[in-house]
């Protein structure tokens, strides 16, 4: 196994890699990662003759002096479904190899979020996932016209309602090319502006504009509006690799004359991905309730956290610690 502070000849290996996995996730794919952490990302790369059969992308930081690692990028953009990544076949090995170099002499801290169901990552490491939170998805029909069909009566007449009310004023679906993407950002961020818990996202959207950016060169990622001539209604941004659609981000108006924008927009992009062959949509992390609207099913996201010696599992503990006592302090009084 190596350590390697950039993919170089391994990138389109590494990309097939993460589109083998069980869940294929788009946060895995070198144009995110190189995007949003364009330095101070450590590759590891298993390999098996030169051959890359495993991969794992994390960023070093320190917590009390202890190197730890943690998925690349700002944490806000709060990546969904990150493990260890293993060729077919090649789960032991890989996994033993990753396993070798945590637990070679030294300190050091594994704190990542947004792990997969059944991770390789926690066999290696010797740990279990916590459970944090679910991600909402959607096994997809074979044609377009049957997703919504297989929705709920009141969520299709809501649909229905509103995209007529936007159609009057103009207001229609369009997915945008390379050279529109600056204006959507721009709508995105307008959008979002000035909204509780927003401003977070909104300081890092320069990561986030440069990997989608070079997502949507690839066909990868893709950004749609609806919009009129004069106005944005509501700005979508996804992903769409490996049959799947992960429908990322989401910013609406809240003018009483743009209702269900959002929801019209969300409709129309699973639409659209399940005419282009994908089998599945998932809404990623979280558990909003307007997502049950669009999907049936769920799987768990956790946080995975171990620790390498003494020191290590010292600072782990005092962490702990400190979160039960916050915990306490923020519960109502009996």
């Amino acid at each position: 196994m190596s350590t390697v502070a950039a993919l170089g000849s391994h990138r389109a290996a590494w990309d097939a890699l993460a589109g083998s996995q069980p869940v294929a996730s788009p946060f895995q794919r070198s144009w995110w990662l190189e995007g949003v952490a364009p330095e101070g990302t450590t590759y590891l790369l298993v390999l098996d003759g030169g051959r890359l059969v495993g991969g794992l992308a994390l960023r070093e930081r320190r917590t009390c002096g202890v190197p730890t690692y943690v998925a690349p990028g700002p944490a806000v953009l709060c990546p969904d479904h990150l493990d260890l990544m293993a060729e077919p076949g090649a789960e032991d090995a890989v996994v033993g190899a990753v396993g070798s170099w945590f637990s070679r002499p030294g300190q050091r801290i594994l704190d990542l979020r947004g792990v997969v169901e059944g991770s390789l990552l926690a066999r290696a490491v010797d740990a279990e996932a916590e459970p944090s939170d679910v991600a909402p998805f959607q096994p997809l029909p074979d044609r377009a016209e049957d997703y919504l069909a297989g929705r709920s009566s009141n969520f299709r007449r809501s649909v229905r309602r509103s995209a007529r009310s936007l159609a009057a004023a103009g207001i229609e679906h369009r997915r945008l090319t390379g050279e529109d993407l600056p204006d959507g950002f721009a709508a995105f961020r307008s959008l979002h502006d000035g909204r509780d818990g927003r401003a977070p996202l909104l300081a890092e959207m320069a990561a986030l504009e440069r990997a989608v950016t070079d997502g949507v060169a690839r066909g990868e990622a893709r950004v749609d509006v609806l919009a009129s001539d004069d106005e944005v209604a509501a700005v979508s941004i996804a992903f769409v690799t490996d049959g799947r659609l992960s429908l990322y981000q989401v910013a609406r108006s809240l003018d009483s004359r743009h209702d269900g924008a959002g929801t019209v927009l969300i409709v129309r992009v699973i639409e659209d991905a399940l005419a282009a062959g994908c089998h599945e949509a998932d809404l990623l992390r979280g558990g909003e309730g307007y997502k049950s609207s669009f999907t049936d099913a769920t799987r768990s996201v956790g946080r995975l956290r171990a620790a390498h010696g003494t020191l290590a599992r010292g600072v782990l503990a005092a962490e702990d610690a400190a979160r039960r006592v916050s915990a306490r302090l923020r519960s109502p009084a009996p």
